[in-house]
């Protein structure tokens, strides 16, 4: 007989085919989250508790489905109903776009019919391993990107993801030794670097990125008052990357091309490097065996929409640094989902 450890996704007590269709639901809770964001719900509660008739007035919305849309968002914690009055919790401030570590931009760009598209057709990419954005859009995702307004929507929604990335970065890496670090990125919004400089009065600063974000990031680093110390330089990174730094971030970079094109990528760092210069990885280090982990959902995302992207174990990590001329010196785990992948010359 085949025994199984029980799931620690399945909600407890519950027969198995009820927690199956519970989670089934997860598509509705992420479209109710979206709605939310799109109409601003969260900052019009940032002063106090509303009844639903003022929030259908401020939102030009129709009160009886606003209200409907409100119980169901309180029902799984996300909003509270007192009294005929919602009001935030602590899951819904994360929906303020004001709030430290908001996610109201990522979920505002992650819930476009572009993306719901693309995961509708995940039996394609399963299939056939090519990525169904392709397979929809005929163009690859990075083309896609280099619409302006792709590329600020973009940049906003990387904002509120690498913000608390950066945060973490500083928080588990000395950079008192570094001198000017390029800050390389795919469509990134700047918050890295920015972070880094502010946090690094003399530190000397260069985000690389393609033409479009670079053009989304331009007015980002002048209002972070770093722009003094920030040199923005357009280009692929594929094809070569500024020489000069004493270290080289890779946030969230990496998993986006397969193992061919991540060796050109980091051998083109190494080409630049000095012989003491850092590479300094941030992604997310797969796990092996059952357990939970956002990566592994993440992964799906990079079969989907990325020419070969996928997220790495960390054997898989060192064999692609060690492809490319690179020695691991340590692997950093961080606060955050993400690791800190240290690499040199080898």
């Amino acid at each position: 007989m085949i025994t199984t450890k029980p799931n620690p996704n399945m909600p407890p007590d519950l027969p198995p085919q009820v927690a199956m269709m519970q989670m089934l639901g997860g598509l509705r809770v992420a479209r109710l989250i979206y709605a939310a964001a799109e109409l601003g719900i969260a900052d019009l509660l940032a002063d106090g508790s509303q009844t639903v008739e003022e929030l259908a007035q401020a939102t030009g919305t129709h009160a009886p489905s606003l209200y409907r849309l409100m119980r169901s968002l309180a029902s799984v914690g996300i909003f509270a109903e007192y009294e005929c009055h919602f009001s935030l919790t602590p899951l819904a401030e994360f929906l303020q776009s004001d709030s430290p570590d908001s996610v109201r931009a990522a979920v505002k760009f992650f819930g476009q019919d572009w993306h719901w598209n693309v995961w509708e057709n995940l039996h394609y990419s399963v299939k056939t391993g090519e990525p169904a954005f392709e397979y929809l859009y005929k163009q690859g995702l990075f083309e896609f990107y280099q619409d302006p307004e792709v590329a600020r929507v973009s940049s906003e929604s990387k904002a509120s993801i690498s913000q608390r990335a950066a945060q973490s970065l500083l928080a588990n890496y000395d950079f008192s030794l570094i001198n000017k670090v390029v800050d390389i990125g795919i469509f990134a919004s700047g918050s890295t670097v920015i972070s880094l400089l502010q946090a690094n009065p003399t530190m000397q600063g260069v985000l690389f990125d393609y033409p479009s974000a670079i053009a989304a990031a331009t007015s980002v680093i002048e209002s972070a008052k770093v722009a003094d110390r920030c040199e923005l330089i357009a280009g692929n990174c594929l094809d070569s990357v500024p020489s000069g730094g004493d270290a080289y971030i890779l946030m969230f970079v990496v998993h986006n091309w397969d193992d061919n094109r991540a060796v050109q990528l980091l051998k083109n760092c190494r080409e630049v490097m000095s012989a003491d210069g850092r590479l300094l990885i941030v992604e997310m280090i797969m796990p092996l065996g059952n357990q939970p982990f956002v990566g592994k959902l993440i992964d799906l995302e990079s079969l989907l929409t990325t020419p070969g992207g996928y997220e790495r174990t960390e054997a898989q990590y060192r064999s692609l640094l060690a492809s490319a001329g690179f020695q691991v010196t340590r692997i950093i785990p961080t606060q955050t989902a993400n690791s800190i992948i240290e690499a040199v010359r080898a």
